[in-house]
């Protein structure tokens, strides 16, 4: 008997423990005290208020928060799977470290909900003489801001992380930089995407840094995501080809991994955008000393003389083609293995044999490649977009493989041609649901090879019975919309960004899903069928 009471006093206790921990924890947000409301206007009333609010400062670490200018607020991420807060937030002003407190505020006992309907909430920073408020808004994915000129020195990141940090911490990195525009097609629209490098201080040495959980490098991409109303396809069809290249278990194959954040550059609020590991040399597990990596960025195609051309030039591009050699300097023969592949590729109906073909590149890889490019109807993926990996073999010839790049006209989307293209032009199109897309490569291997539908139909059946489900892409969709929706950011970016006409739905991308991957079972079935046939 008096071990059963003992039992339930014990558990009453914990129960209280419990409680008083959650009441505290309620009170205290990244170490910051909530007070009450007379506590908070007292301190007001014994002090004189800031009139420049520039001199007041947040700091999550050691580095300043990252605070948007216009509306002046800042932005602290805050990990969305986790009902506490991490890390700790402290207040500077003048530069000197003073003390910091919450303003009372009931959206503390729902901290999902405040992030969610990007609740603003108010502390102040405070001496002995003089006090500021300022404005707080928590997102539920990690914030990066960019201080400086584009393309000058002197600039410096910070990346606010509270959900990739190792060992449960929050991590807070300030780094010397430097950034430019990336792309081609998206340098024309009003909300582009950056190329950045870290540096050391001495603002010329690269630092290499793991960023978002991702590898540790110094070169990153800031993908804009501008004309997918969605902002998720471009990361759907990343993570399905890493599933690909997880399955050939080929490093060669491997694509690259992206991260959401919200990116503010020189205290303006830019919107959503994916943080992209670079596909280089590095990530393709490629030999620097003699692989060789090329990248097709445009539709320009070359030829036999621009090959010339560019070889007696020493030049590293070739109509849309550029060569990403790892030393970047010139070494006689660098076009010989692409030009090789052209040759008895894309001129495979007048100049090529497929036996000369089969000897310059991974054939299973270009199947995975065109299917992979049926799935998602990558309609900007059929010639440019490419990076072919290139490794050596011990006799010195080549063998290619094919990697995509930015896929975002995918999974339903399409644009219309004009010269005013713009984000106007990109449209869900209902007939990609049920069209092969032909690529020139493939349709001159197919062509020829009586073997590659059956071997198509078998590879396409291994990915439908492991990674390839309609209700796994379907989940995985919605699960990544409802990261974008729950915290806040993809309504900041529909807000900064009206002309991009975001819409927080999926149900376009399951309705090309359950449309697509069974017309795609029936089509490869009946393609095999008519091969046995004649």
């Amino acid at each position: 008997m008096k071990k059963g009471i003992t039992l339930v006093l014990s558990v009453v206790g914990i129960i209280l423990f419990l409680v008083f921990q959650l009441q505290a924890q309620k009170n205290v947000v990244m170490a910051v005290p909530v007070v009450k409301e007379e506590v908070y206007e007292s301190i007001k009333e014994s002090r004189t208020p800031v009139q420049n609010l520039t001199r007041a400062e947040l700091q999550i670490g050691a580095v300043t928060a990252a605070r948007e200018e216009t509306e002046q607020r800042y932005y602290i991420p805050k990990n969305m799977d986790e009902s506490g807060f991490r890390g700790e937030l402290g207040g500077l002003l003048d530069g000197q470290p003073v003390s910091l407190v919450w303003k009372p505020d009931s959206a503390f006992d729902n901290t999902d909900d405040a992030v969610k309907d990007r609740h603003l909430f108010s502390c102040m920073v405070y001496s002995d003489t003089e006090y500021a408020e300022l404005t707080v808004l928590f997102t539920g994915m990690p914030v990066m801001k960019i201080d400086g000129d584009m393309g000058a020195e002197g600039t410096q990141i910070s990346l606010f992380d509270p959900i990739f940090g190792a060992d449960g911490e929050y991590r807070s990195l300030q780094s010397s930089a430097y950034y430019n525009i990336r792309g081609n097609a998206s340098k024309r629209f009003e909300k582009i995407g950056y190329k950045l490098e870290l540096l050391e201080n001495d603002g010329t040495t690269k630092r290499k840094e793991t960023l978002l959980g991702m590898r540790k490098d110094d070169s990153w991409q800031l993908k804009a995501l501008y004309s997918d109303r969605s902002k998720l396809r471009d990361k759907l069809s990343t993570e399905l080809w890493n599933n690909i290249a997880d399955l050939t278990q080929t490093k060669a194959d491997t694509g690259c991994r992206m991260e959401y954040l919200e990116l503010i550059v020189n205290g303006e609020y830019r919107g959503l955008y994916t943080l992209v590991e670079p596909t280089d040399y590095k990530s393709l597990g490629l030999d620097k000393t003699k692989d060789i990596i090329y990248k097709v960025g445009s539709d320009e195609r070359p030829n036999d003389d621009l090959f010339v051309e560019s070889e007696a030039s020493q030049s590293f591009e070739c109509g849309g083609v550029h060569i990403r050699q790892a030393s970047k300097t010139w070494e006689s023969g660098l076009w010989t293995p692409f030009q090789t592949f052209w040759d008895n590729a894309y001129e495979l109906d007048t100049t090529g044999s497929l036996e000369m073909l089969y000897s310059c590149i991974d054939r299973q890889n270009f199947i995975d490649f065109d299917l992979y490019y049926n799935v998602i109807a990558g309609m900007d993926n059929r010639f440019k977009n490419i990076i072919y990996s290139t490794v050596m073999n011990k006799d010195g010839t080549y063998v290619i493989r094919r990697i995509p790049w930015d896929q975002n006209y995918s999974w339903g989307d399409d644009f219309e041609q004009g010269e005013d293209k713009d984000i106007k032009n990109i449209r869900f199109n209902p007939e990609l649901k049920t069209k092969w897309l032909n690529e020139d490569v493939f349709r001159n291997m197919q062509a020829l090879d009586d073997t590659l539908p059956a071997d198509m139909l078998r590879t396409w059946k291994r990915w439908r019975e492991s990674f390839l489900t309609e209700e796994r892409w379907k989940a995985y969709a919605r699960e990544q919309m409802a990261y974008l929706t729950d915290s806040g950011a993809f309504a900041r970016d529909t807000e900064k960004w009206p002309d991009s006409e975001n819409v927080n739905s999926t149900k376009e991308i399951e309705s090309y899903i359950d449309a697509r991957f069974s017309w795609l079972d029936k089509y490869l079935t009946r393609r095999q069928q008519r091969c046995i046939a004649l």
